[in-house]
């Protein structure tokens, strides 16, 4: 189905010549189970020609050394990813894409179909959550990213000596002394078998973790006898911090980035040990957690990854000091806008992104989100959206429904998109 045409805005001008229109409009939609409002929207039209590829999907337009693996470069002013085979490469990606999540009973057929799906709407990578293992039997397999899960799995057997399971007032137990040593171990089961993939991107290492900005005062309240609240009391006693100061936000910040630090330090460590060939992208950041201590505290981290939910346009100003802070480029790990079936159902429990009440609408949101990822953020290197299938009827975040049938308006304008992305972006 052809993109709704709207009164021209503006010409911009791309790699090679090409002329993309850009084309203003609005909708109406509600930002997690806010008020509704209309919100202006930015469509492009058809490419004349879709971007050439790499087998991996990268851009075939700049040759770059290749190492076989998939790494990062900065060329100019903008950070990149270079696939394995030496070409640039932006990772537009889709979650959760797994043949259970649409009740498949053939798994070759689901992975034959879904991979034509996949490419041909113009995403080159599976994200978090995904299943790999169907598409290794795709003639081309698709790049993916390994689901690791360091913090959780250590959380789900952490010994009583050390507080036992649980991760009580949001305090990560990364003070404990078995800490590291579980790392390593984590790291070398998880990637032994699939170190040498050239088709993995690379390691997220957990979800969404607690780096809460009132870190100090949440390790302060475990009982005493807990490793992590004699490291609160031992960093005190080391940085002069007294008991009156405890609240001070400089004081909050300096302690949370030691524990980020030791929480990225420890993972980054294990990963490159266990696996040298893969890039590390992070823990998925998220709300109150995407600071900037944990920024500085990521910078051992190859891609800092955030899920980047409130933000109709991404915030440059915002994105600019992620980069002053980490020095290190960012990748949106998750993202969407939700069809409803009206604003009745609009309850705030469900999700994070933006309601829209047509699948057209979430496509125009997707343009205006990702154009602009593109064009005016150089330090980002690619996007997921949550996710591939819908959860409820009620509840459209996917590009296909709960048994599969396909979201066509919401598919056609992100194909629009994806397969210039390349283009857009430019090489300058």
């Amino acid at each position: 189905m052809p993109l709704p045409t709207f009164r021209p805005l503006l010409l911009i001008a791309a790699t090679l010549g090409l002329i993309t229109s850009l084309f203003a409009g609005s909708i109406d939609s509600s930002d997690a189970g806010k008020s509704w409002e209309n919100r202006r929207t930015r469509t492009v039209r058809p490419a004349k020609a879709p971007d050439q590829l790499s087998p991996f999907g990268g851009w075939t337009i700049q040759k770059n050394k290749a190492t076989g693996f998939f790494r990062l470069s900065k060329e100019g002013r903008k950070w990149w990813l270079i696939d394995p085979e030496g070409n640039l490469f932006f990772s537009i990606g889709m979650n959760s894409v797994e043949p259970k999540r649409v009740e498949a009973q053939d798994d070759a057929k689901w992975a034959k179909e879904t991979h034509s799906l996949l490419t041909e709407t113009g995403f080159n990578t599976i994200g978090r959550w995904s299943d790999p293992r169907p598409f290794q039997k795709v003639e081309k397999p698709i790049p993916w990213c390994s689901t690791l899960g360091f913090l959780k799995t250590y959380d789900e057997n952490r010994s009583k000596k050390n507080g036992g399971e649980g991760i009580p007032y949001e305090a990560p137990p990364v003070f404990d002394e078995e800490w590291p040593k579980f790392c390593e171990g984590y790291a070398l089961e998880k990637t032994t078998k699939i170190k040498n993939d050239p088709y993995l991107l690379g390691h997220f290492s957990d979800n969404e973790l607690p780096f809460r900005p009132d870190a100090l005062s949440k390790y302060l309240k475990l009982p005493e006898t807990d490793a992590s609240h004699q490291a609160a009391l031992q960093w005190m006693e080391e940085n002069r911090v007294k008991k009156g100061q405890i609240d001070k936000p400089k004081v909050q910040a300096a302690f949370l980035q030691e524990v980020a630090r030791r929480y990225y330090e420890t993972v980054a460590t294990a990963l490159k040990k266990a696996d040298p060939n893969h890039l590390y992208l992070g823990s998925r950041l998220h709300g109150r957690c995407i600071s900037e201590p944990v920024f500085k505290a990521a910078n051992v981290c190859d891609i800092v990854s955030v899920n980047y939910y409130h933000h109709w346009l991404p915030d440059r100003a915002q994105t600019a000091d992620w980069l002053k802070w980490s020095e290190r480029p960012f990748l949106v790990g998750e993202f969407y806008a939700m069809k409803i079936p009206n604003k009745k159902t609009n309850v705030a429990k469900e999700g994070a992104g933006f309601r829209v009440l047509k699948h057209e609408d979430a496509g125009e949101f997707y343009h205006t989100y990702t154009a602009a990822l593109l064009k005016d953020h150089p330090n980002c290197v690619g996007w997921h959206w949550f996710k591939y299938a819908d959860a409820s009827e009620d509840y459209q975040k996917g590009i296909v429904g709960p048994r599969g049938k396909e979201h066509q308006p919401l598919i056609d304008a992100m194909k629009v998109l994806n397969e210039q992305a390349y283009s857009l972006r430019g090489t300058r």
